[in-house]
């Protein structure tokens, strides 16, 4: 129902109270000459909600910001411009970042071929370290196996003067046999040369020795190559690169671009000027659109994310974009302490509403109202809530206008009713006798309406739209 039909209703209805409890006082029962303000009974929609409001802006915003300390050499957008993800935004003046870092890159450059060069040579020592050892560790392999070689001869030799031996030892007869004489030198021999074999082991073992310790020399001096080259981080100087890439990265930040798309709503710099702020403009997303609204102490406990909004603005007129609560910020914000009583004043909680519709009609900045939908049911019964009169046994009644004779008159008929859901200005009914279309007085609390009266009734008035939120 529109409120200012009600309003207007509701002064009828004061008017029509007034004359009729004068007509009360007087002790007049019958027909009253003041017509009753009336309400037609109908299926609609009720709903309990909250009126906020807030400005329409981007769900998304973007602050771009810049630490450099330079001056803006070029500025490409204006507040309202629309921007694409890439766009160059602005220009800082690189010319002082450009000439250190190819100052300092000059100077490292030549650092770094002494570098190259020393490491070169490092190369060449460590590779010649490992020749030099392949090449002595294939000199002691051959003393191991000549000195195998000898051994194996000695010990061949000597098996072969036993054999001899003990053939001439088995042949002989006596001391005087020709084969004894030659028997004795063989053995001589053969003891003799037993007593050398050691030599032979020795010299294997000499030989096995002399490459162990080539190996461990040779690889003493690997390793002394290697540490050489190691050693070489630590002569490098990190720093200068460390230097380079940070003067790198300031000249790359010379460039602004935009990181999302949408539309530019503020700038804080102009061209030629240095930045006064790290903030140097916002980008707004227009393509999902949002408000963020205050909402009162008694009122935030109900508000619930998910729940339905409606949205409408002053640009747009009695045109309503559907929304829904988002967010809900359950911290009281903006509060201010009161230097004298120490209690705390002002603020509130908050919440924001994601628009659904309307990124086509809408603009960032335009104020917004918003019902926060809490509750709602659908054609149901509903009637005034001042048609509804409260009995002293805690039940309620509403009075039907009934056609009286054929004079066009009317008597009020109390019919029961149990209440439903109620709202600022309906209540929904339960249960009752009720039908659409039926006729009902509103403001009976002040009209002193009981069963039966004969009254008179003013034009009824129905709900056009059938919905009380319209």
């Amino acid at each position: 129902m529109n409120k200012s039909i009600i309003l207007r209703t509701a002064a009828a209805l004061s008017i029509s109270a007034a004359l009729l409890c004068g007509a009360s006082s007087c002790g007049i029962n019958s027909m009253l000459n003041v017509p009753i303000s009336t309400y037609t009974v109908e299926h609609t929609n009720v709903e309990n909600y909250i009126s906020v409001s807030g400005a329409v802006e981007g769900s998304n915003i973007v602050k771009v910001t810049s630490d450099l300390t330079a001056k803006v050499k070029k500025l490409n957008v204006g507040v309202g411009s629309s921007v694409k993800v890439g766009d160059v935004l602005c220009e800082f003046d690189s010319s002082d970042y450009q000439e250190q870092y190819d100052k300092l890159k000059d100077s490292a450059e030549t650092s770094q071929e002494r570098l190259d060069s020393f490491h070169e040579k490092n190369q060449r020592a460590l590779q010649d370290a490992k020749n030099q050892k392949t090449d002595l560790l294939r000199k002691a392999q051959r003393a191991i196996d000549s000195a195998v070689s000898a051994r194996d001869s000695a010990y061949a030799k000597y098996d072969k003067l036993r054999q001899e031996r003990d053939e001439l030892y088995d042949a002989y007869q006596n001391e005087e046999d020709p084969i004894y004489k030659q028997y004795l030198a063989v053995q001589e021999q053969y003891e003799a040369f037993g007593d050398s074999l050691s030599q032979y082991d020795e010299a294997v073992q000499a030989a096995r020795d002399a490459y162990n310790d080539t190996s461990k020399t040779a690889d003493a001096a690997i390793q002394a190559a290697q540490e050489a080259i190691d050693d070489e981080k630590y002569n490098k100087d990190t720093t200068v690169q460390d230097q380079l890439d940070k003067l790198k990265e300031s000249i790359d930040k010379c460039t602004v671009k935009a990181t999302k798309d949408g539309i530019i709503t503020s700038i804080s710099i102009a061209e030629g000027s240095f930045p006064t702020t790290e903030a140097l403009m916002t980008i707004e997303d227009t393509t999902s659109l949002r408000i963020n609204v205050s909402i009162n102490e008694a009122d935030i406990l109900k508000v619930k994310e998910g729940q339905k909004a409606i949205i409408t603005t002053t640009a747009t007129g009695e045109e309503e974009f559907s929304g829904k609560v988002s967010r809900v910020v359950n911290i009281m914000s903006g509060q201010m302490t009161n230097m004298y009583t120490g209690e705390k004043e002002g603020g509130g909680y908050s919440a924001e509403i994601i628009i659904d519709n309307g990124a086509d009609k809408l603009l960032i900045g335009m104020t917004a109202k918003a019902k926060i939908i809490l509750d709602q049911k659908e054609n149901v019964l509903a009637v005034p809530y001042d048609s509804i009169k409260d009995n002293d046994d805690g039940t309620y009644s509403v009075f039907i206008a009934e056609k009286s004779g054929d004079k066009g008159g009317y008597k009020a008929k109390e019919v029961k009713i149990e209440k439903g859901m109620e709202t600022n200005y309906l209540t929904e009914i339960m249960s009752s006798d009720l039908n659409d279309g039926d006729i009902i007085l509103t403001d009976v609390s002040s009209n002193a309406i009981s069963d039966g009266d004969d009254i008179n009734i003013a034009e009824p008035y129905t709900d056009p739209d059938k919905d009380q939120g319209e």
